[in-house]
C-alpha cells in the first residue's frame, strides 16, 4: 500500500505506541449525530416489526432511516474531508494490505475509517437500502396492504426478512471491529464517535468553512427530505384508523358472509372449507408454507413467527381479543394470504376460514 499517496493514514512504525499521538477534532456534528440517531432508530424499526399495532410506526421508521441514508449519501460527497466516500473508500488491494497489517496487530492509524470500517460502512448502507426498499414494496400504500403483484410477496418478505437478518450480523461484526480496533490502536473509538476526536500523529484535517457546512447540510437533508416525501406520494403512507370498538368475531362472520353473497354460488360459511385452508401447503416440498407453519396445527395453541417471536392463538375460545376489529381482521387476512399464497383472501375464504376458527 502506498502510504504516501493514502490521506489521513498514520504509518504503523510510528503508530499508536508511541509519544507522537495527540487528540484532533476528526468527526463532525453531522456524522456523530447520524451515527448515534440510525442506530436509535434502528433499535427501533426492530422492536415495532412484528405487532400489527405497530407496524405503521415500523413503516414510518423505515422512512427516516430512508432519508438518513440519502443524508450522509450526501455528506460523504459535500461534507468534512474525513467524511468524504473518496477519503476513506479504498481500493481492494489497500483493504487487503491493511488486513493483513490488522491480523499481524499493527494496522496503519487511519484519521478517518480505516479500509476495514469503510469496507463495513458501505455494506451497512446498502444492506439497510436493500431492506427499506423490499419493505416499501410489502408495506408502502394505504393501509399499508402492499404494492406487490399476486404471487410476488412471500419472495419479497423473504428478501426483507434475510436483508434485515443479515443486517443484525453486520451490526455485530461492525460492533466487534470497533472493539478490537480500539484495542490496537490503544483509544476509544466508541468515545471518539461522541466526542468527535480521535488520536492521531500529524496536522487535524483541513476544517470546513461555515459557509460550506451550512451548505451541505441544508443541500442534503433537503435531498434526504425531497426523495421521502416522494416516495409517500407515490405509495401514501397513513397510520390506519382505529376500528369501531365492540366488533365481535361473529359479527365480522357475517361481515364476510355478506359480503361473499355477491357470489350466488355462495351459500355461506363452512367449517371444512375453513380447515383446508388453513391447512393448505403451498410451494415446493422443500419449503411449501401453510398457515400452520407459524400458527401450528392447532389454532388455540400459540405459535411462532419465522423469526421466532411468539404469536397469541388464532381461535377465538383461546384469544378472545383476536378477530374484534374489521380494520385489523382484513390487515392480517391481506397479509396472511399474500405470505402464503402469493394472493388476497376472497371474502368467502375469509369466512370459511373464521367459521372454521370460530368452532375450535
Amino acid at each position: 500500500m502506498n502510504l504516501d499517496a493514502a490521506p489521513f493514514i498514520v504509518p504503523s512504525s510510528s503508530g499508536p505506541h508511541d509519544g507522537g499521538m495527540k487528540k484532533v477534532k476528526v468527526w463532525d456534528p453531522a456524522v456523530r449525530v447520524f451515527h448515534w440517531g440510525l442506530g436509535a432508530l434502528l433499535l427501533a424499526a426492530f422492536l415495532t416489526a412484528e405487532e400489527d399495532e405497530t407496524l405503521s410506526i415500523h413503516v414510518k421508521i423505515g422512512l427516516v432511516i430512508l432519508g438518513a441514508i440519502v443524508f450522509r449519501v450526501a455528506w460523504g460527497v459535500w461534507g468534512s474531508k474525513p467524511a468524504r466516500f473518496s477519503t476513506f473508500v479504498r481500493s481492494p488491494r489497500d483493504v487487503l494490505a491493511y488486513a493483513r497489517a490488522y491480523i499481524r496487530g499493527r494496522p496503519p492509524v487511519h484519521t478517518s475509517h480505516n479500509p476495514l470500517g469503510a469496507l463495513m460502512v458501505i455494506a451497512l448502507l446498502g444492506t439497510l437500502l436493500a431492506t427499506i426498499l423490499t419493505g416499501i414494496l410489502l408495506y408502502g400504500g394505504p393501509e399499508y396492504g402492499g404494492t406487490l403483484l399476486a404471487g410476488s410477496a412471500h419472495d419479497v418478505e423473504d428478501l426483507h426478512e434475510g436483508a434485515a437478518h443479515l443486517l443484525l450480523w453486520l451490526i455485530g461484526l461492525h460492533v466487534a471491529g470497533v472493539i478490537v480496533s480500539s484495542i490496537l490502536e490503544r483509544q476509544n473509538l466508541v468515545l471518539g464517535m461522541i466526542t468527535g476526536r480521535k488520536r492521531v500523529e500529524g496536522e487535524p484535517p483541513a476544517a470546513v468553512t461555515p459557509a460550506r457546512t451550512v451548505t451541505g447540510l441544508v443541500g442534503a437533508a433537503l435531498i434526504g427530505y425531497t426523495l421521502v416525501r416522494a416516495v409517500m406520494l407515490v405509495l401514501p403512507v397513513s397510520p390506519a384508523e382505529a376500528a369501531p370498538p365492540g366488533e365481535t368475531p361473529s359479527q365480522l362472520l357475517r361481515a364476510y358472509e355478506a359480503e361473499a353473497k355477491a357470489d350466488p354460488s355462495f351459500r355461506g360459511a363452512d367449517a371444512g372449507r375453513g380447515r383446508d385452508l388453513y391447512t393448505r401447503e403451498v410451494g415446493r416440498k422443500a419449503d411449501a408454507r401453510a398457515c400452520t407453519s407459524c400458527h401450528t396445527s392447532d389454532p388455540r395453541q400459540t405459535g411462532t413467527s419465522s423469526v421466532g417471536k411468539t404469536i397469541a392463538p388464532l381461535a377465538p375460545s383461546a384469544n378472545p381479543d383476536g378477530f374484534t376489529s374489521r380494520k385489523k381482521a382484513d390487515k392480517w387476512f391481506d397479509r396472511n394470504c399474500k405470505q402464503v399464497f402469493g394472493r388476497t383472501c376472497t371474502a368467502a375464504e375469509k369466512s370459511d376460514l373464521l367459521r372454521y376458527l370460530l368452532d375450535q
